[in-house]
């Protein structure tokens, strides 16, 4: 099995996308939201998610039977799985549907059913981090995301790490940035900058997957996910606001870096001195 890291969604219903996108944030998922057209599935390509998740009324329609051939020869490489959401259970499922489609969810409304399928076919990176333990493996190294700074019960603190991600060992970024879920702010070279919600709502999606390229719709949804008028303009602005606080120069980021065309992406592999100055 590999681990399911990332997953494309095929899908504009408000109320399953908000229940997948919780799920998914409590997994370490990254969820892509994309339109079924020519576009959107091209993306695919780039994007190389481990699961597809369509409703079958998409796939079954005429008009869309280009991009459903699309689809199916993008899930006849193997390497991604393709799901379909049956939303109307009472609806015959066909044979051509069901020769390429890997599993077909009768009730995508029960999270329990979607869980069930994503643990029996991926490694959670949760699961893959309890089969360590059991295992008794041992890491080489420090890990490379810190995503927390919780109070160890004698007035101080410790961190609490990202298991799955490796790094090579005296790696700056792990200790000089840190995320204190606690208290909402971060920690850089242990100098506590504090952040609006929205600020460390977005640094702390960044930092979920460090280094990962985070596309600028994909991150748009994640912050407003009931606001249909939020656009790239509000993103600009809390990105920029955030790169103050946390940027020598926010004119020429070096903690989060724009991917032209893309998105933004946390790197913290070769970080730069921040003023000394208090923020």
């Amino acid at each position: 099995m590999k681990i399911i890291n990332n997953i494309v969604v095929f899908d504009h219903d408000k109320y399953f996308l908000a229940m997948l996108k919780g799920y998914c944030y409590a997994n370490h998922i990254a969820m892509i939201e994309a339109d079924f057209n020519i576009d959107g599935i091209n993306e695919l390509e780039k994007l190389k998610p481990a699961l597809i998740v369509v409703p079958l009324d998409l796939v079954s329609t005429a008009n869309k039977s280009h991009e459903t051939g699309l689809l199916r020869q993008a899930g006849a490489s193997g390497d991604v799985k393709i799901c379909g959401l049956n939303k109307n259970s009472t609806d015959i499922i066909s044979t051509g549907l069901s020769a390429w489609i890997d599993v077909i969810i009768n009730n995508p409304f029960d999270i329990g059913e979607i869980d069930g399928y994503v643990k029996k076919t991926f490694f959670l990176l949760n699961t893959r981090l309890t089969e360590k333990r059991m295992n008794g493996e041992r890491r080489s190294g420090p890990d490379r995301r810190s995503i927390g700074i919780n109070n160890n019960g004698d007035g101080g603190y410790k961190e609490t790490k990202n298991p799955d991600y490796p790094h090579k060992s005296g790696n700056p970024g792990v200790k000089n940035f840190q995320i204190d879920q606690r208290n909402k702010c971060v920690l850089l070279k242990g100098r506590k900058i504090d952040l609006t919600p929205k600020e460390f709502e977005l640094i702390d999606l960044l930092l979920t997957d460090v280094n990962r390229t985070f596309m600028t719709k994909e991150i748009i949804n994640h912050l407003w996910p009931e606001n249909n008028r939020a656009t790239k303009s509000d993103l600009y602005q809390y990105m920029h606001l955030l790169r103050k606080k946390i940027e020598k120069d926010p004119n020429n980021p070096q903690w989060i870096l724009t991917v032209k065309g893309f998105g933004y992406k946390l790197n913290i592999d070769n970080p730069v001195e921040m003023p000394q100055k208090a923020i």
